[in-house]
């Protein structure tokens, strides 16, 4: 804990501790910030690219992990996953071209994709070719390697949603620890977002945006 917090240039103070059958750990924290730097959920525009600052799966490796499938190199990279900070979180907050933002965690990316462009009033279009995921998850779905709330939240909003392939479910749906961020911005502001990408040597989930937002349809999201 102490070696993450002084990553993120952060002191720690206080707690407590529990008795529970399972490791548990949380932090509150508490911070300023300046208010022209902080972004909402909610302020997407028609015609905004979206970005993920993580690749997706870790809900599914920790699912095969607990049932001793999972081999030492994916549950390796869904380690690292989890325990890399956001701190790009703060250089994209400085942006003016960056409409909107978001992290993703235990609603998976599509909860909190729904909450952005219903939000914004819009609708997400999502090319599933394009979003990142960690490697090997196939042959871990392949085993029912779902974490149960995975269904809880495709029983949530999956109603608001169009799927060309019912199966991507486990995947948009897949409940996220420590999740990337996810990003709407304006067009014109790629190359500025891509160089940010850059200097966190996150260039490889820069290449081509998950989606874009839409005037609103019938479906917050529609996954092609």
């Amino acid at each position: 804990a102490r070696e993450i917090c002084a990553e993120a240039g952060i002191p720690l103070a206080g707690g407590h501790s529990i008795d529970c059958p399972e490791p548990i750990f949380g932090l509150a924290v508490n911070g300023l910030v300046a208010i022209k730097n902080i972004k909402k959920n909610n302020t997407s525009k028609v015609g905004d690219l979206l970005f993920l600052t993580k690749q997706l799966g870790v809900g599914i490796i920790s699912t095969a992990s607990k049932k001793g499938l999972v081999n030492d190199k994916d549950l390796a990279m869904a380690i690292e996953s989890m325990t890399t900070l956001n701190k790009i979180g703060a250089s994209l907050g400085k942006s003016d071209n960056i409409n909107a933002m978001t992290d993703v965690t235990g609603f998976g990316l599509l909860g909190h994709l729904i909450e952005m462009a219903e939000g914004s009033n819009l609708t997400a279009e999502i090319d599933f070719e394009n979003i990142p995921q960690l490697p090997g998850l196939d042959q871990y779905l392949e085993k029912s390697c779902i974490p149960g709330g995975t269904i809880r939240n495709w029983k949530s909003y999956g109603h608001k949603v169009r799927l060309k392939d019912q199966q991507w479910m486990n995947i948009i749906c897949d409940p996220q620890t420590s999740g990337g961020l996810l990003v709407a911005l304006q067009p014109e502001s790629v190359d500025e977002f891509v160089k940010v990408m850059k200097e966190f040597g996150l260039e490889s989930l820069s290449k081509n945006p998950i989606g874009k937002m839409v005037e609103r349809k019938l479906a917050i999201v529609e996954v092609i």
